[in-house]
């Protein structure tokens, strides 16, 4: 899962079953822990609109994709630099490109194998440091190493949710008890002759 998914308590994004991540900004409270988890900087803030900010991210044109129609970046590139489909046909065009044109690309597909592998490939004719993407990002997927900590803390939240339950219920019931007792005392004596 991307880590901007994985990381958003409320679920304002979702991963859908055509790839894309997408954004549902009526859930959404602003935390911003999609940003801070994100290790590509992908998920932006709106901090010029302090009344309804809302993150925003490419959503890979979703709403084409449902209808059968390519990403309109992709539609519109003229030159072939921008391709879409399945992840393991892209990866395997990548090779081909890379195998095909010795001298031309650098051999590596970023994206393949960062972070778990990533929607988003890249062939490039440099070394990919030089073009300022991270190249410190390991293989594991950003979720694992997070995965223990939500679990710890949902379990907190479960855990820590029953005492006050019981807590509250006892105050209720407590204070029943006590409105009782002095209604029956307030009314000792009273119709009797």
């Amino acid at each position: 899962d991307p880590a901007c998914y994985s990381a958003c308590f409320v679920e304002a994004f979702r991963k859908t079953a055509e790839g894309p991540v997408i954004y549902n900004p009526h859930v959404c409270i602003g935390c911003r822990y999609c940003m801070v988890a994100c290790p590509f900087d992908i998920p932006a803030y709106e901090y010029y609109d302090p009344l309804t900010p809302q993150v925003t991210k490419c959503t890979m044109c979703y709403d084409r994709i449902v209808q059968g129609k390519v990403p309109a970046c992709v539609e519109i590139c003229t030159a072939g630099a921008l391709t879409f489909g399945k992840r393991s046909e892209l990866i395997k065009l990548a090779w081909e490109r890379i195998h095909n044109n010795p001298g031309k690309y650098f051999p590596y597909v970023y994206g393949e194998k960062e972070v778990g592998g990533t929607s988003w490939l890249y062939i490039s004719p440099v070394p990919f440091e030089e073009i300022g993407f991270r190249m410190d990002l390991g293989e594991t997927p950003i979720p694992e190493y997070s995965r223990n900590f939500l679990f710890t803390v949902k379990l907190f939240e479960v855990v820590a949710a029953w005492p006050l339950v019981f807590g509250a219920y006892y105050q209720i019931s407590r204070s029943r008890k006590k409105h009782q007792s002095i209604n029956e005392k307030k009314g000792e004596g009273h119709g009797e002759k």
